[in-house]
């Protein structure tokens, strides 16, 4: 008995900390007006117009790699007529030249919580994937964490210049899942756990979804780690899903292998053909890449100045270094992603390499 009342005085004095932790995890209590008030958040939606004609038309903000912070989804937020139904959303632009990118997004749950949905789009504002139910997932309260729906999701960033790279990032929640709930732990539950005791059966909180929240979103540039999950690979075929109109071209791409194409201008071969027979057969790739002879149409593509510097003297460096293979992938790369003197480079580097 005396044991069972020591459980109940403790878990009591434990719950009345809670709005004190609030502050130390993340500060809920200021934005009360946005998690609390679920009613006015659906008619504020009801009555809201879309702010864009399309996705590419949207209010894109830039974040740097090492982005970490609150977004708050509410009234003075745009809103769009997604395929799943109109919703309040914000639009980033990520950022291009980094190592690839670690993207944590976590949907503070409290009164109420925005059930998140992200779209993916390429530089031409194409779809490359969408993120929803099967990243996304409910967390309960840990250390500085408070309970929230977490996804956590990796961007490729292997070939810096690619227009296919994953350049864009749009955060909205479903209409349809504004109707339903997200069962959390009581804090009661979570309390008796960690102190190893009876749990005093108090009912687990479901909490309703809404169409304003508070979302907690950082970035990482991870080039330096490996096993990364959920990531997307670009490969230079166009990508399409239900959010864009399928074309005759998209459609027959789809039926095609998904491989990544290295294409090699026939200039480039021409001029590098006394040192780059034995060279290129040791050149590395990536996996699976079909390594093709032949003209590289004319890209409409810009390249930035820094960038185009960067591949110069990737391209220097391999020849230097006798990796005549990988110094004509990066060429054809460079050449292909806007830029106007890749090849030269690559020509004049082998020319003063055989002197």
């Amino acid at each position: 008995m005396k044991a069972t009342r020591l459980t109940i005085v403790l878990l009591a004095a434990m719950l009345g900390a809670c709005s004190t932790m609030d502050d130390l995890v993340v500060p809920t209590s200021q934005y009360k007006a946005v998690l609390d008030n679920r009613q006015q958040a659906m008619d504020a939606l009801s009555q809201a117009n879309s702010c864009c004609a399309n996705v590419a038309n949207f209010p894109y903000t830039a974040i740097p790699a090492d982005f970490d912070s609150l977004v708050v989804i509410d009234g003075s937020s745009p809103v769009y007529q997604f395929a799943d139904g109109k919703s309040f959303f914000a639009a980033y632009q990520l950022p291009q030249n980094s190592g690839d990118l670690r993207i944590s997004v976590a949907a503070q749950i409290d009164k109420t919580v925005f059930k998140p949905k992200i779209v993916m789009l390429d530089a031409q504002f194409r779809v490359t994937r969408v993120i929803d139910d099967s990243i996304f997932h409910y967390e309960p309260q840990k250390l500085l964490d408070g309970d929230r729906i977490e996804g956590v999701f990796s961007v490729d960033r292997t070939y810096i210049g690619n227009p296919n790279n994953e350049t864009y990032m749009i955060l909205y929640t479903p209409y349809d899942k504004l109707g339903e709930m997200t069962k959390t732990i009581s804090a009661a539950k979570l309390m008796a756990k960690s102190m190893a005791v009876v749990d005093p059966g108090m009912p687990d909180p479901e909490i309703p979804h809404s169409p304003w929240g508070l979302i907690k979103i950082s970035l990482a540039d991870v080039s330096s780690e490996t096993g990364l999950a959920n990531i997307f690979k670009p490969t230079y075929g166009p990508q399409d899903t239900a959010y864009r109109p399928k074309s005759a071209e998209a459609v027959a791409a789809a039926a095609a292998p998904n491989k990544l194409q290295v294409v090699v201008p026939a200039e480039l071969t021409a001029a590098a053909a006394t040192t780059a027979t034995v060279a290129a057969n040791n050149a590395v790739v990536a996996p699976n890449a079909q390594v093709v002879a032949q003209p590289v149409a004319n890209s409409s593509a810009t390249m930035l100045a820094e960038t185009e510097q960067m591949y110069n003297q990737m391209i220097l460096q391999a020849v230097q270094a006798g990796d005549i293979g990988k110094a004509m992938t990066l060429a054809a790369e460079a050449e292909r992603a806007g830029s106007a003197s890749a090849k030269n480079t690559f020509i004049q580097a082998v020319k003063q390499s055989q002197h």
